[in-house]
């Protein structure tokens, strides 16, 4: 073909392969036109689909085309007027034209102004260019010769001249990427993708924003570029990885995403920049031949990548018509793939991975991907030594001055690395201390809950028992935040700190009382978790500190006994059990005959007359209580403790004096007879509480 002829002429005009390819042709190959509304195809054009089609112009316009073109070389030539008026009559004698000044391709007119003012510049780079593109659109030749030759004029081009094409790039690269679809030889599409990682090399920002920009909407001829990219030598590769974790630190938007027809290098929105960088990463990491550094980079990514998925489950929250929560859904695939190819090309990433099975999915949720960063984060550092202090240089500076999703993310690890012993050798204690606390009262409730996650990891590895005291009592007050999460947090962290701990007898003291309320709580998951603490903490008491907790325990028998029914079973359990593990501390035993009711009351009545008046107000206080089975319960246990008071040795005034206290009890409503003598007391029955439908005996 005459592209091919034309290169090869070039190429024996040179001394070698590498020179000369600067110079721009002497001549245009005659069958190229610029004017595409004079285009015709050829007669002889191929039919087959990735030949490149030649066009040739109708022969009057060709000519005016041509003879254009040789004035334009003449000009500068040209002294005078009168010189140029020569020069026309001489061409319209030699092209037998007889209206040449009136031919619509040669404004005679122009060409002369043009000639008179200044001589024609002609713009090396744009002349560069050209040939890089010619040689490109030959690769698309089905001759092997042509395009050998082609690639050696591209590959010579590129290298003696790709430091001056700045600017050009971007065309040059989108040109590359439309040919690439046409290109079926082997050898021929590597050196057009070659050609990209020579100007990626020389001009990594351009180049790679325009490699970007093509591959949010990603085929196989962008990831074979990235392929390439990633075996490229490593210089250039740690160029690329560089530039891709710039961009992945930005914010993405969804809302500025281009339409593939749209795709225009002159558009500066470089917003979706992220999203396409996360693509190209994951085609990088995918590809075992790519080379990637898994030091300071491996973590920067990890990070990075976590934060873009924070960005992008969040705006899951919008109000978002069903396309576009589709399109943040696959965005979000693609984030979590890359994140999992990259966790994967570390050596001991078998056992992480394992441990991150049936965790992903946490990553990709609203509501659930922080404990997803949680999850991720011990894992890593559980996994791979050495990366806490990598990670804790990235995170910190977000924890003072990153966005709201950048600092929650940042705040997730650095509460999921406390539980790292490596971590006290990095960061000093008070550091740790004080900004978990500044979270503990702040207003959001997520800052509250992440706190007491770090300070459960902190409570593992404190010696000094002062401090340790001194940090479970600043938890304590969180059993009644009001957001049933961080309660429940609180709770588990105690619960650990029990289980794990030699705890000062005071200290329980101070948890069981601070817990009490919560064993009748109506949120299910708080009442089982305060069962489970109050349960651990009364098997841990030694037989000398156990009379210092009897009142505490006591306050808790009641509490138990007057909410003990539940629709829900497990709180049921809970609570029973709590009940059993009160009689066992106190020393109580019941026979299977007998009401535990009667025993309940016959003990306090007994033991504890003094603390009688404060049994009985607490049972007045569930009178009032929306669940009808607490205010049956209340009724029942006030009735029998008035049964026992009358035939124990208290004295008839005491009676008397409890009977006018519980009378003058503040109540709009009382459903608990009180009755002033002795003789009109509603006998008690010992079948009373067993017979209530709300209290099966199951349950006593």
């Amino acid at each position: 073909m005459l592209i091919s002829m034309v290169i090869k002429e070039k190429i024996k005009k040179t001394d070698g392969p590498h020179l000369g390819l600067n110079m721009p042709f002497a001549s245009e190959p005659d069958f190229i036109s610029f004017d595409k509304a004079t285009q015709t195809s050829s007669e002889d054009a191929s039919d087959d689909p990735h030949t490149a089609h030649i066009f040739v112009p109708e022969k009057e316009k060709y000519y005016g085309w041509k003879t254009r073109s040789r004035l334009q070389e003449k000009c500068p030539a040209v002294q005078s007027g009168l010189e140029l008026e020569n020069f026309l009559l001489e061409e319209k004698h030699k092209m037998g034209i007889t209206d040449l000044e009136h031919h619509e391709s040669i404004a005679l007119n122009l060409i002369t102004e043009e000639c008179n003012e200044k001589p024609l510049k002609t713009d090396p780079t744009a002349t560069i260019t050209g040939q890089i593109l010619l040689a490109v659109a030959s690769l698309r030749d089905s001759d092997r010769n042509n395009i050998q030759a082609a690639a050696i004029m591209l590959n010579s081009l590129l290298k003696k001249e790709k430091n001056k094409l700045r600017g050009r790039v971007p065309e040059i690269i989108d040109i590359i990427y439309f040919h690439l679809n046409a290109i079926q030889d082997r050898s021929a599409r590597e050196a057009a993708i070659g050609a990209v990682c020579l100007l990626v090399e020389a001009h990594t920002d351009e180049a790679i924003s325009s490699l970007l920009r093509l591959s949010l909407f990603c085929d196989r001829h962008v990831t074979q570029i990235w392929e390439a990219l990633g075996q490229a030598k490593q210089p250039v590769r740690l160029q690329v990885l560089a530039k891709l974790l710039e961009v992945l630190k930005r914010r993405p938007s969804l809302y500025s995403e281009p339409l593939v027809s749209d795709l225009n290098f002159k558009d500066n929105n470089t917003s979706f920049f992220p999203l396409a960088a996360t693509k190209a990463l994951g085609i990088i990491f995918k590809d075992k031949r790519c080379k990637v550094p898994m030091n300071s980079f491996y973590v920067s990514v990890i990070i990075f990548l976590v934060i873009q998925l924070h960005y992008l489950v969040s705006s899951l929250d919008a109000d978002y018509e069903q396309e576009e929560i589709l399109k943040t859904s696959h965005y979000i695939s693609c984030t979590m793939e890359t994140l999992k190819a990259l966790i994967k090309r570390e050596r001991s990433s078998q056992t992480c991975f394992t441990s991150l099975t049936e965790n992903w999915e946490l990553l990709s949720s609203p509501e659930n991907y922080l404990e997803g960063v949680l999850l991720l984060a011990r894992a890593l550092v559980k996994n791979h030594h050495g990366l806490d202090y990598a990670v804790f240089t990235k995170v910190i500076p977000f924890l003072h001055h990153g966005d709201d999703q950048q600092k929650l993310t940042a705040m997730a690890f650095f509460t999921a690395l406390l539980s790292s012993e490596s971590t006290y050798t990095v960061l000093q204690k008070h550091y740790i201390l004080s900004l978990l606390k500044s979270w503990q009262i702040d207003s959001n409730p997520t800052y509250r809950w992440l706190s007491l996650h770090g300070m459960g990891n902190v409570i593992q590895h404190l010696q000094n028992r002062k401090e340790l005291t001194s940090l479970i009592l600043s938890i304590l007050p969180t059993f009644n935040d009001s957001d049933e999460k961080v309660t429940l947090t609180a709770i588990e962290v105690i619960t650990k700190e029990v289980a794990h701990h030699k705890t000062a007898n005071h200290v329980l003291i101070k948890i069981v009382k601070q817990l009490q309320p919560l064993l009748a709580d109506r949120r299910n998951n708080i009442c089982c978790a305060a069962n489970q603490l109050f349960q651990d903490i009364l098997k841990t008491l030694d037989t000398k500190d156990k009379t210092s907790m009897q009142d505490q325990v006591l306050n808790s028998i009641l509490t138990l006994m007057l909410n003990l029914e539940d629709p829900h079973l497990d709180v049921t359990k809970s609570r029973t059990n709590s009940l059993q593990l009160c009689k066992t501390f106190l020393g109580w035993t019941v026979n299977d005959n007998e009401n535990f009711w009667n025993v309940l009351c016959k003990h306090l009545v007994k033991e504890h007359p003094g603390k009688l008046r404060g049994f009985l107000d607490q049972a007045q206080e569930y009178t009032q209580s929306p669940q009808k089975s607490s205010r049956i319960a209340a009724a029942t246990f006030i009735d029998s403790i008035f049964q026992h008071m009358e035939s124990s040795h208290l004295q008839k005034s005491e009676v008397d004096y409890l009977r006018k206290a519980l009378r003058s009890f503040p109540s709009e409503r009382s459903s608990v007879p009180v009755v002033s003598e002795p003789e009109k007391v509603c006998r008690y029955c010992p079948d009373l509480f067993r017979c209530s439908r709300y209290f099966p005996r199951s349950c006593i």
